[in-house]
């Protein structure tokens, strides 16, 4: 690791809409993201070395971005891809959210060494992957699960917590030394896991109400996709994705944080074992 100037655009980061006092280490810059601040953004960040998106995933509010890094040329721009591998995803559900593929390739054809951060599902205590489990078939609702394919089927999960570390790492990390894409995981856990757990910790039974094969479901969510994206079906869609399997062959864990000597990874169970045992 080495030292970098890094702006972060969104969330907690420099670009807020929020009345935020800086500090002599972090500026904050209150501002819109539109057409009209191109300008005053790009003089904002112009000795920065790292941007890095945690922005919504918006096609107008990444063009507006585009922009911007076109007239600051950082070092290395990390977009606001985090989650599964595009090249996965559109192998099984083509088109899927193809806006931010382009982004990638769009910042890419700036001339910008640009890296996109994998992380697939996310998992947050209280949130991702524990409360808000409708994306694994789990409805809160009514203590039931929507299976689709084998309960058995591994998926590659990251601790929020980590990812803001994996952020860190990657903007600190040699530029030559980087793929385009950097896939990283926290853990490794199983639809049947997570039933189990979750039974476990809300103290409830919960029953198939419905089971197709993954075929069926890749059927189904290209049949609503071509109607149309829908709000509404989104975590059907990464219901049906987790469905094919989104462990990685590969992952650099160790590029950015070998034997774990930066920071711990964090593990899924590691609050959940309060209500096992």
């Amino acid at each position: 690791m080495f030292p970098v100037s890094l702006a972060i655009i969104g969330l907690n980061g420099a670009l807020t809409r929020q009345d935020t006092p800086s500090t002599d280490k972090i500026q904050y810059i209150k501002t819109e993201i539109n057409s009209e601040t191109v300008d005053s953004i790009a003089e904002s960040l112009a000795s920065v070395d790292v941007i890095a998106e945690l922005v919504a995933s918006n096609p107008v509010l990444f063009a507006t971005l585009e922009k911007v890094a076109d007239k600051v040329e950082p070092k290395l721009y990390i977009p606001s891809q985090f989650g599964s591998d595009f090249e996965v995803v559109n192998k099984i559900l083509p088109g899927f959210l193809q806006f931010k593929v382009q982004h990638t390739a769009n910042l890419r054809s700036l001339g910008l060494k640009t890296v996109d951060v994998i992380t697939n599902y996310f998992a947050k205590p209280g949130a991702f992957l524990y409360e808000h489990v409708t994306h694994v078939g789990i409805d809160p609702n009514d203590n039931t699960v929507f299976q689709i394919g084998d309960l058995d089927t591994k998926l590659s999960f990251t601790r929020v917590e980590d990812i803001g570390s994996v952020v860190a790492a990657v903007a600190t990390t040699p530029v030559d030394k980087l793929p385009n894409t950097v896939k990283v995981q926290s853990g490794v856990i199983s639809y049947k896991e997570l039933i189990e757990i979750y039974e476990a910790k809300h103290n409830v039974k919960l029953t198939i109400k419905e089971k197709i094969t993954k075929e069926e479901g890749k059927k189904l969510a290209k049949e609503k996709l071509n109607a149309g994206f829908n709000p509404k079906d989104f975590t059907f869609y990464l219901h049906v994705l987790g469905a094919y399997g989104l462990e990685y062959d590969i992952n650099h864990n160790e590029l950015l944080n070998p034997n774990e000597s930066v920071w711990k990874w964090q593990k899924y169970y590691i609050l959940i074992l309060i209500y096992i045992y």
